[in-house]
């Protein structure tokens, strides 16, 4: 499953994607704008790599407090925040510890991944081994396989 997979799925719904990322840095996106005509569905994604970050974008400082930033918490919130700014259809959040060391007391390949489609929220948590880079890549890959599978879930 490829980037151009899942553009061709959302312009055959007349559907916008936009995304709130952390730990992947821009790579979802990137994914996205390497393909000529992207914009007839993709609407944006925001990285927003710090805590800071993520509150002047819409997560609550009470959840990062709570639950930290790499929670299933704060990727909801991340992503009813990315549809809401952006004003898409489907949205997906990435937020996690991609290395080197453990953060917020939580280990190296910890992610959550938060995709709505339509009002429907699903969150993923995912225990990913490898370096950053390889975290990276595969969350990314979860990322293809998962949209498309909601995707398909509509008609």
């Amino acid at each position: 499953m490829e980037a151009k997979d899942i553009l061709d799925r959302l312009v055959e719904k007349g559907w916008t994607l936009s995304a709130m990322e952390s730990l992947t840095g821009g790579l979802f996106a990137a994914s996205f704008t390497a393909i000529p005509g992207a914009s007839q569905a993709f609407k944006g994604s925001l990285v927003t790599y710090c805590d800071e970050a993520k509150e002047q974008f819409g997560v609550k400082k009470e959840t990062i407090s709570a639950h930290g930033a790499i929670s299933a918490e704060c990727a909801e919130e991340m992503c009813l925040s990315a549809a809401s700014l952006f004003q898409s259809d489907v949205s997906i959040a990435f937020t996690g510890n991609a290395g080197p060391s453990a953060s917020e007391g939580k280990p190296v390949g910890l992610v959550y991944v938060a995709i709505l489609v339509q009002d429907k929220i699903s969150c993923y948590r995912l225990d990913l081994q490898g370096d950053r880079k390889e975290i990276r890549r595969r969350l990314i890959d979860f990322a293809f396989h998962a949209l498309d599978e909601k995707l398909a879930e509509i008609a």
